[in-house]
């Protein structure tokens, strides 16, 4: 196999991840780009990688940069912005990404608290049915919360992977 056709492969497993997450496969593509590459690629390079016009790969990379699996670098001297993708877990975690999932996950729990609240004195069957959902929802809630907090306290993704397999040798 030649590396080309190496390459061509992992660009198209990382656009069919990005379509089966709901994304345009575009975001697959610029991820995997920027992943392949050795260096800090420009907008305008990863639109010569892709074939796709730089207003699309802009709007795309915005969602890559929300959920922290790309960082934004300046070069000194160059006023154009460069793109580095998030390759192991210490640099995922020190992006703001998953930061914004525990703020998002705190901002629920206040939202169901509030509704729970609104609830307060009411009756009827519906009433229950949405108090249990919504208390259902609080433990869903306060479990994500926990292992996303977890999760986050390791170092590596080697570490994690040593925890979790001792954790089910012992299952």
């Amino acid at each position: 196999m030649s590396l080309e056709e190496a390459k061509r492969i992992i660009m198209e497993t990382f656009a069919n991840t990005a379509r089966r997450l709901g994304q345009s496969e575009l975001v697959g593509y610029i991820y995997g780009a920027l992943f392949l590459a050795n260096d800090p690629l420009s907008l305008s390079d990863i639109a010569e990688i892709t074939g796709y016009s730089i207003s699309h790969i802009s709007s795309a990379m915005k969602v890559l940069e929300g959920v922290g699996l790309v960082q934004r670098i300046k070069k000194p001297g160059d006023r154009r912005a460069y793109f580095v993708a998030t390759k192991n877990f210490s640099e995922w975690r020190s992006s703001a990404f998953y930061e914004k999932i525990l703020r998002d996950i705190d901002e629920t729990k206040e939202s169901i608290m509030r509704a729970l609240e609104e609830l307060e004195g009411e009756q009827g069957s519906e009433v229950e049915e949405i108090k249990e959902k919504l208390k259902m929802a609080l433990r869903r809630n306060e479990v994500a919360r926990k292992l996303l907090t977890l999760i986050m306290q390791f170092k590596s993704e080697e570490e994690l992977l040593k925890v979790l397999e001792s954790c089910l040798k012992k299952e």
